[in-house]
């Protein structure tokens, strides 16, 4: 079955170094004036203007991330009481927003590939090329407000040794469900961090697993 195009962000897939309920997750700042909204699942990276662990919804390009933003909590301005939310909407906090940032160097997540980039060309038996261990892109793409859900998704893979991402696989089972076919567009790709506050320094892997 083909794929469809539904990007859903970076999903936590694998714990890296991290245990159970946290995997590693950080708690850092999101300042209530940033009106750009974060939802979860989305890269996010450190405002390189302010110190104190400020963070914004990361620009594709070759900027260190901070991690993958999981949700915030806030005084809510509306309310008049804290909020626990899974995205930033980008007002309503007065002060500060805490925010759950997931930045464990050996973390590995679930994102959708776009297009036909990150297909094997091939059968399954018989692989002649795939984007497993090459450098990756993302996009930003469009969040849902209704359900806080990132809709970034990765966009090209190559050897651009400053992409955030490496691709560590493809996800082919369960057969026929969503995501799973890798030799069609819009399939799912396991990437782990590359450009990443505690894992690199811009160049590429630094012998963290």
């Amino acid at each position: 079955m083909a794929n469809t195009n539904t990007p859903f962000g970076f999903r936590q897939y694998y714990g890296g170094s991290g245990g159970a309920p946290t995997f590693a997750q950080s708690t850092r700042v999101i300042a209530s004036t940033d009106t750009t909204p974060i939802y979860s699942g989305d890269p996010v990276m450190p405002v390189i203007s302010t110190a104190n662990g400020y963070i914004t919804q990361a620009a594709p390009g070759t900027t260190t991330l901070a991690g993958i933003f999981v949700g915030c909590k806030y005084l809510s301005v509306s309310q008049k009481r804290t909020v626990w939310n899974s995205y930033w909407p980008g007002s309503d906090a007065s002060g500060d927003v805490e925010a759950y940032v997931i930045d464990d160097p050996n973390a590995q997540f679930l994102v959708m590939g776009t297009s036909t980039t990150f297909n094997i060309t091939g059968t399954l038996t018989t692989v002649t090329s795939s984007k497993v261990g090459q450098y990756a892109q993302f996009a930003i793409g469009t969040g849902n407000a209704s359900t806080g859900q990132s809709g970034a998704y990765l966009d090209t893979a190559n050897t651009t040794v400053t992409f955030p991402f490496i691709v560590r696989g493809l996800i082919v089972a369960p057969p026929g469900a969503n995501g799973a076919d890798p030799t069609s567009a819009y399939n799912q790709v396991i990437v782990g961090f590359n450009n990443e506050w505690l894992r690199s320094n811009g160049a590429g892997p630094t012998g963290i697993s």
